[in-house]
């Protein structure tokens, strides 16, 4: 499948972390003429089934994606079963852990159709100095270890591209080459970082293009802003910046 040509607009997905539907349909409609993309992620898509998929189809009137983040994590059919439904609803990007190997990852490929196949790497919320505890060798106790280690596996199985944090971005994009897509969460421009930040590896806008990210999940910096639209306009313009 041949790389989309993204615009600046186009790379911002903006995760709609709400649960309400009354709430997704006022932000699609906000927003759908300042972001690239929406992100419904295991929160909205359980509390609202994937009605909310509809909704947002109809709302957005085709002026943006879809980013279904519901990382499928099960045995290999189980996974070429739920993508294969996450296709059908119309989905452009899924992503599927990478942390159980090649063969699932192979699945969901083999069903996604048309819809994008993104390797989940290593959470930015994972506090890797416990790796050791969750089982992991004293290797890939390191985000960044961990996280060539999946994204190679990744590569392996064909999926569309990788899900990483920005201090990750830089090397799997010169491991990966151009092609793959590299999605990064835990975006975070200077102007909204909180002291109760949930996430422990955050990088701005410029930060995560410049070190090769294609595409930015950027959520609580815009929808808490006073002026959602305003804000996200803002992220596309540091976009733009760092893309010059």
């Amino acid at each position: 499948m041949p790389r989309p040509i993204l615009s600046p607009r186009d790379r911002l997905i903006f995760a709609l972390d709400v649960q309400d539907v009354a709430d997704v349909r006022g932000l699609v409609t906000l927003l759908r003429d300042h972001v690239g993309m929406f992100k419904v992620g295991l929160e909205l898509f359980i509390s609202q089934g994937p009605a909310v998929v509809r909704d947002i189809r109809a709302l957005d009137q085709g002026r943006t994606g879809l980013f279904l983040d519901l990382k499928l994590h099960d045995i290999p059919n189980t996974v070429r079963g739920a993508m294969a439904a996450a296709s059908r609803l119309g989905a452009d990007l899924v992503t599927v852990h990478a942390g159980d190997g090649v063969e699932i990852l192979r699945a969901a490929k083999e069903a996604a159709g048309a819809t994008r196949v993104l390797a989940v790497t290593v959470l930015t919320s994972v506090d890797l100095t416990r790796g050791e505890a969750l089982g992991l060798a004293p290797t890939y106790t390191r985000p960044q270890a961990l996280a060539r280690l999946r994204a190679q596996q990744a590569l392996e199985a064909g999926v569309d591209g990788v899900v990483c944090a920005g201090q990750e971005a830089a090397a799997l994009r010169k491991m990966l080459g151009p092609e793959p897509l590299i999605v990064t969460p835990g975006i975070r421009p200077a102007w909204s970082v909180v002291a109760s930040e949930d996430q422990s590896r955050i990088v701005t806008p410029g930060q995560a293009i410049q070190a090769g990210a294609d595409y930015l999940v950027v959520g609580r910096p815009i929808r808490t802003a006073p002026d959602p639209a305003q804000a996200a306009d803002q992220v596309v313009a540091e976009i733009a910046a760092a893309l010059s």
